[in-house]
């Protein structure tokens, strides 16, 4: 008898596992992506496209940060600017501390004025070697960008007005007060070392 009913309950439970997993033949697989189109080939995958800001530089608003110290985006077109290289950033003729106030933006923090690399030493074998693994550095460059900031666009980007195909819903949040207060200003420098203390035992 209690074999019968364990065969029963098998039996049963197989049936209600082949419903839930049972494949609806009613979906057309051009339906099943955001894209909806054909799922085997590129052909009539067409983008939406990019439309960036176009307000001149100046005359745009600027956005709130997305976290606390977080690169602040680019609200204005780039799009004349030119290339970004070493000795060409035309971003530090208006970002750089000493003129950015005249021209109405925000003015480059000095964590990109300062050099956040190790003094190194070389070994016998030609190998670098930081002389300190466990400290920050941080050698004021009295005003002068450092060249490890150079090339502003991998950190700060254009925003698009263009439709997305899935709404971000993501809100500002600051985990301070003192974040809060200063969602338009970096205050990174001063707690550049907070994990490497923690880290440490500090």
């Amino acid at each position: 008898m209690k074999a019968k009913q364990l065969i029963g309950s098998l039996i049963a439970a197989s049936l209600i596992i082949s419903s839930v997993y049972a494949v609806n033949t009613d979906v057309d697989e051009t339906q099943l992506g955001l894209r909806k189109v054909d799922i085997y080939t590129e052909d009539t995958a067409v983008p939406n496209g990019t439309n960036y800001h176009t307000e001149a530089p100046g005359t745009s608003k600027r956005f709130d940060r997305a976290y606390t110290n977080a690169p602040p985006m680019i609200p204005h077109d780039i799009s004349d600017l030119g290339e970004i290289d070493k000795n060409n950033n035309a971003c530090i003729g208006c970002h750089m501390p000493d003129v950015a106030k005249s021209m109405g933006a925000t003015p480059i923090p000095k964590s990109h004025l300062t050099n956040m690399r190790p003094a190194v030493s070389v070994d016998n074998d030609d190998n670098l070697k930081a002389e300190s693994d466990d400290k920050i550095i941080k050698k004021d460059l009295h005003g002068q960008l450092w060249q490890g900031r150079y090339n502003c666009t991998a950190c700060h980007a254009p925003q698009t007005t263009g439709a997305l195909n899935v709404a971000n819903t993501f809100k500002p949040s600051y985990t301070d007060k003192k974040g809060q207060k200063h969602k338009n200003k970096s205050y990174l420098l001063d707690e550049l070392d907070i994990g490497v203390q923690v880290g440490n035992g500090l």
